[in-house]
C-alpha cells in the first residue's frame, strides 16, 4: 500500500499562484510567464499527462528557476519518472523558496513516504497540518496516518487518522483508511463501521471496493463479497485493484 494515490488529490488542491498572488503585477515578464507555465504544468501533472507537464514545467524553470510551484511540481514529476534524487532537490528548493506553503511540505512528505522514509515524511505532514493558513489539514493528517500504517506503526496511524477526522468529520478518505487500519489490527466490526461511514460520504472506487471485499470477508458475509467483487471486476476491469482481486482467487 502506497500513499501515491492520495498525491493526486493533494495535487489538484494546489493553490493557483497567478490567481491568488497579489504581487503578480510586480513580477517581470519572465516571472509571469513562469507562473503561467508552472500552473499549466501542475494541471497536466494532476491529470496524468506527464509529457505535457514536463514541457510546461521545463519552460517555467527556464523562465524563473526560483518559481516555487514549478519546483514543487517538478519534484512530483521527477518522482513519477523514477528520479528520486532530482525530485528531492526540487521539493527542498520549493520549500526553501516558500516555507509557509503547506501543500509543498505535504507533497514532499508523500514523496518521502513512498521512498520508505516514514519518520521524515510524517514530520513534514505534521508541520503542514499545523500551518494556520492551510485550509485542508485533514489531507496532511490523513497522509501521516497512511504513512504510519504502511510502516506498521498502527497506534501512530490511529492517532493521526483520528486527528484528521477531528479536523474534518466529513473527509471520506480518512474513513476508508480507518477501515483498512482496523482490518489490520483485527477489529472487523469497527472496520465495517468506518467503511459504512465512508459509503455514506462518497461513491465507490476501485480501492474502496477492494477494502469492502476484505471487510465483508472478515465478517463472513459472502453475499456482500460477491456483490463487491462483481462490481469491481465489471466496472473497473483495468484497475490494479481488480487485478489484485483476481490474482488472489
Amino acid at each position: 500500500m502506497k500513499i501515491t494515490v492520495l498525491a493526486l488529490l493533494v495535487g489538484v488542491t494546489a493553490v493557483s499562484g497567478c490567481a491568488l498572488n497579489p504581487s503578480l503585477g510586480r513580477l517581470s515578464d519572465g516571472q509571469k510567464a513562469a507562473s503561467y507555465n508552472a500552473e499549466l504544468g501542475t494541471n497536466y501533472l494532476a491529470s496524468g499527462n506527464l509529457e505535457f507537464a514536463q514541457t510546461k514545467l521545463q519552460r517555467a524553470m527556464i523562465q524563473d528557476s526560483n518559481n516555487a510551484l514549478a519546483n514543487n511540481s517538478t519534484g512530483k514529476l521527477l518522482a513519477a519518472l523514477d528520479d528520486p534524487a532530482g525530485a528531492e532537490k526540487h521539493f527542498l528548493k520549493s520549500i526553501k523558496i516558500d516555507e509557509n506553503r503547506a501543500e509543498y511540505r505535504n507533497n514532499y512528505g508523500i514523496f518521502l513516504c513512498d521512498q520508505g522514509r516514514p519518520v521524515e515524511a510524517i514530520s513534514q505532514f505534521i508541520t503542514a497540518s499545523e500551518n494556520k493558513f492551510y485550509q485542508t489539514p485533514e489531507f496532511a493528517l490523513d497522509n501521516a496516518g497512511v504513512c504510519a500504517m504502511v510502516s506498521a506503526e498502527y497506534d501512530l496511524a490511529d492517532q493521526h487518522l483520528r486527528e484528521s477526522i477531528r479536523k474534518n468529520p466529513g473527509f471520506a478518505p480518512t474513513m476508508l483508511h480507518m477501515a483498512e487500519l482496523k482490518l489490520k489490527t483485527g477489529d472487523a466490526l469497527l472496520a465495517d463501521a468506518y467503511y459504512s461511514r465512508y459509503l455514506g460520504m462518497a461513491r465507490q472506487t476501485p480501492q474502496s471496493l477492494l477494502v469492502g471485499i476484505d471487510v465483508r470477508r472478515a465478517l463472513g458475509d459472502s453475499i456482500a463479497v460477491d456483490q463487491f467483487a462483481q462490481q469491481l471486476v465489471s466496472v473497473y476491469p483495468q484497475s490494479s485493484q481488480a487485478r489484485t482481486f483476481l490474482a488472489s482467487q
